[in-house]
């Protein structure tokens, strides 16, 4: 009977287990984490943060059982070619799926600085964001806008040192709405935090900094590692049994992806490549996030290249457009833009750019 195991039990793991019997797969399979179950990772800073009370299980104790999936509760420290070793314990299979995602990057300050990227750092963050707290974060990416939004609801006074407009990237030109918006909420200093900072009004700093791929399991195992664990286009690692997903992989020759779409798409291709079958075509990148009131989301690329279109429709979503198809879209408080251009960028349906932008055509008339 063939074995699976997986090395981490947040989406990108769990999301392989889930599909490996989804898709009929009857082997053995195992989860090793250090956590005592399978964990969202994204609420921790927006509704786990205000409210820890909020449920971060990705599925109830039961489903377990009855999908006959084993839960070790465990922190693997050494693999190679069809085995794994965890502090307690060694294990072998047929299959090895790493998904031990990333860790997060520090400051080295004079305060305290605090993390988040676990249930343990938003525990610890928690406990510290009291009313009156003046803190500062540091960051340029989606996490840094979250954080600041958690902690103003909290309470704290929060300034936010960031170099730049945060996710450009991710969001196009709709990042400078979120960033204007940010600077009306707490206080922003464009710059980037160092150890020059004056840092005696803050009580703590917040570090939202980056990530490291979380890669020490792999070392010695003869995978290769550059800026994460590297595969190929079917997450296979060169050792023959061995896979990466999610933020701990780097496909060769793309830059590595460290986003919750990415470990969920991760899991499903090689949930295929395990079975042996072939996958759907892909989804495009899914992205959002939650800022001072606001729902942001992005579908595809959003930053044009040279020969691409920019098209706004209204003030709150763009598309970008190559001749008469949608490559990506972004949109604020709007749920149906982002549907409807992933419904456009699957299907490849053809648009007028002139009509994407005029907001008098129901934007579900152009996906027919």
């Amino acid at each position: 009977m063939p074995n699976t195991l997986i090395i981490g039990g947040s989406v990108a793991g769990f999301s392989v287990a889930a599909g490996l019997r989804e898709a009929g797969y009857t082997g053995k399979i195992t989860i090793i984490d250090p956590h005592h179950t399978a964990l969202d990772r994204p609420p921790l800073s927006t509704e786990y943060l205000i409210d820890d009370d909020v449920d971060l299980a990705l599925a109830p104790p039961e489903w377990f059982a009855e999908h006959a999936v084993t839960w070790v509760q465990d922190t693997a420290v050494e693999l190679g070619q069809g085995f794994v070793q965890t502090r307690t314990q060694r294990f072998e299979a047929d299959h090895i799926v790493i998904a031990t995602g990333a860790v997060p990057k520090t400051l080295e300050l004079d305060k305290p600085v605090y993390t988040l990227r676990n249930l343990a750092d938003a525990k610890h963050l928690r406990a510290a964001l009291r009313p009156g707290t003046k803190i500062a974060i540091a960051g340029g990416g989606l996490l840094a806008p979250e954080l600041a939004t958690s902690a103003k609801a909290l309470g704290a006074d929060v300034t936010v040192f960031t170099p730049q407009v945060p996710a450009v990237e991710v969001f196009g030109e709709l990042a400078e709405t979120l960033y204007q918006t940010m600077t009306e909420e707490v206080v922003v200093v464009p710059r980037r935090l160092t150890i020059d900072e004056d840092l005696t009004r803050f009580d703590f700093v917040v570090a939202a900094v980056g990530i490291d791929p979380a890669v020490d399991v792999a070392l010695g195992s003869g995978v290769t590692i550059d800026d994460g664990i590297v595969v190929d286009e079917h997450y296979r690692t060169e050792v023959e049994g061995i896979y990466a997903i999610g933020d701990v992989c780097r496909i060769q020759g793309q830059p590595r992806q460290d986003h919750w779409d990415h470990g969920r798409a991760s899991a499903a291709r090689v949930v295929h490549t395990i079975m042996g079958t072939k996958p759907e075509a892909p989804t495009p990148q899914w992205v959002w996030s939650d800022q001072f009131g606001h729902d942001v989301q992005a579908v595809g690329r959003v930053v044009p290249h040279a020969h691409e279109h920019l098209v706004h429709r209204g003030e709150h979503a763009i598309f970008v457009v190559d001749g008469d198809q949608v490559i990506g879209a972004a949109a604020i408080d709007d749920h149906m833009v982002i549907r409807a251009a992933t419904r456009m960028i699957t299907r490849g349906i053809s648009v007028d750019p002139a009509q994407l932008a005029d907001t008098d055509i129901p934007i579900r008339r152009l996906t027919r």
